[in-house]
């Protein structure tokens, strides 16, 4: 009970202890499984320009929401009293917003409030941490800088209407993106803990390819079941599986520590992928009602596989890196055909890889 009472924030990465998510942060993670189904509705209405760009103008905060507390429970997380005060309220505000997702003209507003609670939450934590933890003052100290202008942006981008407020939210996602990069050299004094972050990684990846089966349960629960709708819903499955397979046979928890750099961009390529997985199960549904041309599966299944060639590069391994990269291009390439062409063969390529890692062994 002791280490549940009311403690300040300390420095988690070199107690040589191995850690693993804790429940409050599964918790967490459960209210973004809401949050993604709300961001693939978007498109589940459509594939229109407007349509993509309000997906993934969306998709980034709500991301980024996440992240930033992934980021500060890799280091300072104790699970105490104080901890859970300030992590469950920001599981509210993002319930809040993915309530704003659905109707975002007219809840813009409260989708905006939303995140600037999140990350004024999370601006209590580092300046807490900037209190208690000198060694990672200097951190602190210039992740509440950036992501204080940051907020203040969100805040002033209420003085305005759509659609100039999400330009203002736009700059302020820039702001917030590239703080962590311009704070390389003091992230250098306190790398992650290799074990807990990807592991938390892989947990998204896991709501994402969650939404994916979704997607194709809600397009065949909506239309009639024939055999080509049920075999382009196992065929899209099937595809998820062999990305499922392709990332977390190969999850190299020691990348985040391989540089900076490297580590950074493994990080960082988790959101397009994550919008790629998305993108990719709605394409299915949308097949299932409207089978046609192959660019709805073809593109974001194409995102994925170049999304994992990055990841593998990122890891040093660029046999693979190389692989995945040519199967996006041949995905690519693959996406003009028609769907009932496109998807069977976009399978043979995630298969292929599958069996090849199988055949050499490579883990």
């Amino acid at each position: 009970m002791s280490e549940r009472r009311w403690q300040p924030p300390r420095l988690r990465l070199f107690e040589g202890v191995q850690r693993r998510a804790t429940w409050l942060e599964l918790l967490y993670d459960l209210v973004f499984v809401v949050a993604v189904a709300e961001l693939a509705d978007v498109l589940e209405a459509g594939t229109t320009p407007a349509r993509l760009l309000t997906f993934v103008g969306l998709f980034v905060p709500v991301w980024w929401a996440w992240a930033g507390y992934v980021f500060y429970a890799n280091r300072f997380d104790t699970d105490d009293v104080s901890h859970r005060l300030l992590v469950i309220p920001q599981i509210l505000a993002v319930a809040t917003m993915a309530a704003s997702v659905s109707d975002i003209a007219e809840r813009s507003a409260m989708f905006a409030l939303s995140y600037v609670a999140v990350r004024v939450l999370l601006l209590v934590a580092y300046l807490r941490v900037g209190r208690h933890v000198p060694d990672a003052r200097p951190l602190a100290t210039r992740y509440a800088i950036g992501f204080t202008v940051a907020v203040l942006i969100w805040v002033a981008s209420l003085a305005v209407e759509p659609p100039t407020r999400y330009w203002f939210w736009a700059v302020a996602m820039v702001i917030d993106l590239a703080t962590p990069f311009v704070s390389r050299r003091h992230q250098k004094a306190l790398p992650p803990q290799s074990e807990h972050l990807p592991e938390r990684f892989g947990l998204f990846v896991v709501i994402v390819l969650g939404e994916v089966v979704a997607a194709v349960v809600g397009g065949l629960k909506g239309h009639a079941v024939t055999p080509g709708t049920l075999l382009i819903a196992l065929l899209g499955v099937a595809v998820a599986m062999a990305f499922w397979w392709l990332y977390f046979d190969h999850l190299d928890e020691e990348v985040v520590l391989r540089t900076q750099f490297a580590g950074q961009v493994w990080v960082y390529s988790h959101l397009p992928l994550s919008m790629g997985l998305v993108a990719f199960g709605i394409g299915i549904e949308h097949a299932i009602a409207h089978p046609s041309s192959g660019w709805a599966v073809g593109v974001p299944a194409a995102i994925v596989f170049a999304l994992l060639g990055v990841q593998r590069l990122c890891s040093g391994d660029r046999t693979q890196a190389f692989i995945r990269l040519g199967a996006a291009l041949v995905t690519l390439a693959t996406a003009a055909l028609p769907l009932a062409a496109a998807l069977p063969l976009i399978l043979v390529y995630g298969g292929a890889q599958v069996g090849r890692d199988l055949i050499k062994g490579d883990r």
